[in-house]
Parts: structure tokens; sequence; C-alpha cells
């Protein structure tokens, strides 16, 4: 078999492979003899038509057939030989074969491209933010806890600020009447929260069960307004739970009073938000590798994990959608990510990292320790060769991500939280 190799671009390979007929000859007669024993014809018994007749009858056949096998076998023959690993179907390009002459073909095939990396050892500058949190921080997570174990108790008075309502909502057209299909039942809208505040708080105040109520929201950027009817089911006050040291027992044992369970909020705080800054750190990491590597995804990766997608989208919800749209919009995303999977192979090998199965055993036994009553649905979701991989992945991510911020020359840059709410709370005015 004479193989020759051609690079058409980084991901595209054209190989045209070329077999002699003596080293086809053995294997066309075997296959000539198991096409015969299945030929039927008129005044022959199965199996025990005359040779030359099958030839003259079904020649084309027979060819067409061994030369399939053939391509198959000797394709695979020459992948292994020059140790190519294609990532789509081979396209079969100028087939030519006839008893008694060379086979000869042309596969052009996708593979993943050679990365070129670059000098990312001394040349990786990337910033990391230092997020700094506050007793405002440490304020609103106390008041969302109390807000979570608030008791519901019913006003007959009137509904007032902070009040909750149970309504149903009917949208309705610029002359008044109600737009069909557009109403929805019991939805608890708070009197004072976003859009049920401003203009529309008094018209939310006063409320009793029975009344209706005209509401008006923004609903373009161009200032249009939504009016919707409301009609009252209930009106209702929430009881938070006082700040007492049997409810903050209740929340953290380890804290003695308000003053220690603050400092411990705040602790976890800090603690969430360094893990923030982590994976910020390690996607800044990610930016500087796909903008500093030229390198272009094989179109096969990039469609293939987009119709994946399709499909397994389509199994879970059972719902249609736009195709086409989602294809283009899903694009870059995939684009971005099959090349971040290429570049993270490259500096896995280079980086000569790997994960042990004593490694991924010890993982799991940590985890089983923090986790005392899970021990049994842990054990037997990590039974599964799947998930053991997939936990393989992220202890090799994170090996891959510790041993890239050994090279890079990290600038940290000090965020108070204060400081991002004052931004979240531009943006929403200029919303």
């Amino acid at each position: 078999m004479n193989v020759k190799l051609k690079e058409i671009n980084p991901y595209t390979r054209q190989v045209t492979i070329a077999v002699p007929w003596e080293d086809l000859e053995s294997a066309f007669e075997a296959h000539m003899r198991r096409f015969t024993k299945k030929v039927r014809m008129p005044g022959f018994r199965k199996g025990k038509v005359p040779r030359k007749v099958v030839v003259q009858n079904f020649g084309m056949e027979l060819e067409a057939e061994f030369a399939q096998d053939s391509i198959e076998m000797h394709y695979s023959e020459a992948l292994q030989e020059h140790k190519i690993v294609p990532v789509n179907q081979a396209k079969i390009e100028d087939l030519q074969f006839s008893r008694g002459t060379s086979l000869s073909f042309i596969a052009t095939v996708e593979v993943e491209p050679q990365v070129k990396l670059p000098k990312y050892n001394r040349k990786m500058k990337v910033k990391k933010n230092i997020y700094i949190p506050d007793d405002a921080d440490v304020d609103a997570y106390i008041e969302e806890v109390r807000q979570q174990f608030a008791e519901l108790k019913t006003v007959e008075e009137g509904s007032g600020d902070g009040h909750l309502l149970l309504v149903d909502m009917q949208e309705m057209d610029t002359s008044g009447v109600p737009i069909i299909g557009k109403k929805v039942e019991d939805r608890y809208i708070k009197v004072g929260d976003g859009v049920f505040g401003g203009d529309n708080l008094s018209r939310l105040t006063d409320l009793k069960v029975g009344d209706t109520a005209m509401l008006e929201t923004e609903t373009t950027k161009e200032g249009g307004l939504t009016k919707y009817k409301l009609t009252v089911k209930n009106v209702q006050e929430e009881i938070f739970p006082e700040m007492d040291e049997e409810f903050i027992k209740k929340l953290d044992n380890e804290a003695t009073d308000e003053t220690s369970f603050r400092e411990n909020v705040l602790k976890r705080i800090q603690e969430r938000l360094d893990r923030d800054a982590e994976g910020q750190l390690n996607e800044a990491i990610i930016d500087y590798f796909l903008q500093s590597t030229d390198l272009e995804p094989p179109p096969s990766m990039v469609d293939n994990y987009i119709e994946n997608s399709i499909e397994q989208a389509k199994s879970n919800n059972g719902e249609t959608f736009d195709e086409d749209k989602y294809r283009n919009e899903a694009r870059p995303s995939v684009v971005r990510s099959i090349k971040w999977y290429l570049i993270r192979k490259a500096l896995v090998n280079g980086e000569e990292l790997s994960v042990s199965d004593e490694e991924i055993n010890e993982h799991i036994e940590k985890i089983l320790e923090s986790a005392e009553d899970e021990k049994g649905k842990i054990r037997r979701y990590y039974k599964k060769s799947s998930n053991k991989e997939r936990l393989r992945d992220d202890l090799l991510d994170r090996s891959l991500f510790e041993t890239l911020k050994e090279y890079a020359k990290i600038s940290e840059v000090i965020i108070s939280t204060s400081d991002l709410r004052k931004q979240r709370e531009l943006s929403t005015e200029g919303a």
C-alpha cells in the first residue's frame, strides 16, 4: 500500500491511498466466493451459479462491495501508520477500482490542529480582583435570611408599603378593554418593590380583598406603558424573626451572640468572594490564551458540538425551537469552547500533568468525610466511571490553573463591594 499525506490547512489532511492488485487479489477471491454463495438466478441452485455467469451479471455490484470494504480497511491502516486521529467522517473521492487493477482513492479528513502556544511562562500578565466586603453585605444577608424565615399575617385594614398582595393581573389595551390570553392568576407582588413602587405605590395602598386597581409599567426603551387591572385576593404582611439568641443558634451553632454571628457571616461572604475572584482569574487566564494563540478549530468539531446540543435540548425538553437561530447564536461560544479545549489539551501535555486513580480516590474520601448523611449517595455517584472521569477532569483543571498561576504576572485590583453596589445602581438608573 502506498500512502501520500498532504496538509491542506492546519486542520485538514488529504490522504491518497493506492493498493496494487497483487495485495488485493486473495481478498477479492475470498469476497467473490462469499458473494457467489448468496446469488440466486433462475435455472441455478442458490450458491451454485458459475463464476463466469456471476461476473457477467453482477460484476459491477461485486466490485463496488469489495471496493467499499477495502476502502474502510486500508483507510484505517493508513490512519494508524501516519498517526492521524480524525475528528469527522472522511470524504472519499476519485475512487478507482476494477478486477485485476489497483485500488486507489483520496480521503479528505479533519484533525485537531497543532497548537502553537505563546511564551506564557514569561509573557502572561493578568489581573486579579480582590473583593472587600463590608457591614452592608452582612446586613443584606441577615435581611435575606429573616425574609426566608418570615411568617405571613393577614391584613384586614388595607394594604401598605411592604405588604404582600395576592392578585390576578389582567393586561388591558389602550382603550381599557381586557386583552384575551393576557391574564396571570395568583401572583404575589410586594407593595413598593420595583415597578410596584414609585407612581404605582399610591395605587396599591389601602387595598382590601376584592378591591381592584389599575397599574402602569414601562415596558419599552421608548417609554411605552402597559396597563394592568389588578384584583386583590389576599393582603398579608411579613413578620420577621428577631435576631435573638434562639434565632442566631438556629442559623449558626458556632455563634454565641449577634456580634460573633456577624463576624462568621462576614467570613463566609469573604470566602465566597474569594472563590468568585479565583474563578474570574481563571477566566482571565483563558482569555489570555484565546487572544494570544492563533488557532482555528475544525469546522466539523464546531458543527458536531452544536448539533449534539440541539439533540440534547430536544431530548430533555421535548420542545421545538428555532434551530437555525440557535446555531447562529451558539456558534461564537462554541468556537470559544473548542478553541480552549484544544489549547488546554496542549497545555496539559506540555506541562506533563495527569491525575492518577489514587488521587481520585483520595479526593472522594475527603468528600465523604465532610458528608455525614450523604455517604451512600456519594459512593453510588462515583461508582459510575463517567462521574469519576468528570472528577478527574476537574482535578486536572485545578492542577493546570495552579501551574499557570505560578508563571503569570498577576496584578491585584482592590474592589470594595460598596463600589460594586454603586455601579449596579448607576446601571439600573441608566437602563
